[in-house]
């Protein structure tokens, strides 16, 4: 018998990795005043995306479409049968299977279905001797006597998740919901990544939506759970990032895939403000620090034994949305500093709303050194808090002191409103 036992290494989610750098400044008097912000409830820009009804389960079948056999389709409609039941019973397959297609079968199910999280990606396996048949043993990550109460513990955390969305949103608000649910209520397990074996639930949903502490799998899984329960297809993506093995994922907004990694937008409180640069990045900014690997169906036998540490996919769609891309879709972008209404208004109504913090993305037509140096030290900055304080009657009034916060590599600043 082979006991396959195969652990996916988590990328350590230090802010210190994050390709953002930030830069505080404090500014005092009228000549430059301001803080930075990155608000995950921005309304500078109208949603246009259609809106979805939460509660609306998305049952996804990317995984079962792109098996690479029938063979493989049947070895995951029996997966489906023993995993619901914690069954660790033989499953016999009349084909002999080799240890990548067992593996491309078990994640495919696995990707397809992120709420039965007591599935582990470890299995053992004997092929007969003839070479005419196949029997695979599932292992679980919850023992079959505790099973139920965890379902129903998992339950009654995903309903409070999905219960919370905000009503009549749209996909886009849906999925910034489900980003921020995660970043506020679960901590990345710093100790879990550094362990050689998965001690527990770290790696699935239960682990970020129960027990509120996740790596990157756990992240990724209980994001697609969360997009899926609330109408959005979504998907689980293996690869590397910054050259170590990680999770993320790809979810459909009109029509076109867009990348999101919620565990690099979780700063752990490590800022004053969220962060949304992983928030459906552009994909060729995005693979500047990720490479998503290869599809099963693609590799070769000695290519899977050689790196037999990496998880592959069954399905990796191309991403080539932009419109949705956070600091693009929901901050306002100058790319003219003499023309300020656009971005005195956005202040005028975030400060009217009460918020902490406003971001604004800096054109790629402008240098962003040079423009952020003119808006925080030439007076810019506090002629935009002046004009929006005149919007608002002074009610509320926002002091000329602040923090400003600049993110270079994706050419946001931020500013910490203080109000008088």
């Amino acid at each position: 018998m082979n006991y396959y036992k195969k652990y996916k290494m988590n990328l350590v989610n230090l802010f210190s990795v994050v390709s953002v750098v930030l830069t505080a400044l404090i500014l005092c008097s009228c000549d430059s005043l301001f803080h930075s912000d990155s608000s995950k409830t921005e309304e500078n820009a109208a949603s246009s995306v259609t809106a979805v009804s939460p509660q609306k389960e998305v049952v996804t079948s990317y995984g079962y479409d792109n098996l690479s056999s029938d063979k493989l389709k049947e070895l995951y409609m029996k997966i489906d049968e023993y995993a619901e039941k914690a069954d660790n019973s033989m499953i016999v397959i009349d084909s002999p299977l080799e240890q990548r297609h067992i593996e491309e079968a078990v994640e495919a199910y696995k990707n397809d279905h992120p709420e039965v999280f007591w599935l582990s990606s470890i299995f053992s396996y004997t092929e007969n001797e003839n070479g005419y048949c196949s029997t695979i043993r599932l292992e679980y990550n919850t023992d079959s006597s505790e099973l139920e109460q965890a379902k129903a513990d998992f339950n009654k955390a995903l309903k409070t998740a999905v219960d919370g969305a905000p009503k009549n949103a749209s996909a886009y608000e849906l999925e910034l919901y489900a980003n921020d649910y995660l970043v506020e209520n679960c901590v990345y397990d710093k100790e879990a990544a550094k362990a050689d074996e998965i001690k527990g639930n770290e790696n699935d949903a239960y682990g970020a939506l129960v027990e509120k502490k996740a790596v990157c799998e756990g992240y990724s899984r209980a994001f697609q759970l969360l997009c899926n329960e609330l109408g959005i297809d979504c998907i689980n993506i293996s690869g590397t990032a910054d050259g170590e093995s990680h999770s993320w994922n790809n979810i459909m907004l009109d029509g076109e895939w867009y990348e999101v990694d919620v565990t690099w937008n979780d700063t752990d409180g490590e800022t004053e403000f969220p962060m949304y640069t992983y928030f459906n990045m552009p994909s060729d900014k995005f693979s500047e620090s990720h490479s998503t690997s290869a599809l099963y169906s693609k590799i070769s036998s000695s290519e899977y034994n050689k790196n037999s540490d990496i998880f592959y996919n069954i399905f990796a769609p191309e991403c080539t949305g932009t419109k949705y891309y956070y600091y693009s879709y929901s901050c306002v972008t100058v790319d003219d500093l003499e023309d300020s209404e656009e971005i005195s208004k956005a202040i005028a109504q975030s400060a009217k709303k009460g918020d902490e913090y406003l971001s604004f993305a800096i054109d790629e037509g402008l240098d962003y050194y040079t423009a952020a140096d003119e808006i925080i030290f030439d007076g810019y900055l506090a002629d935009w808090i002046a004009d929006a304080n005149k919007i608002n009657n002074d009610t509320p009034n926002l002091n000329n002191e602040c923090y400003v916060y600049r993110s270079e590599d994706i050419s946001v600043i931020t500013i910490i409103f203080e109000y008088l």
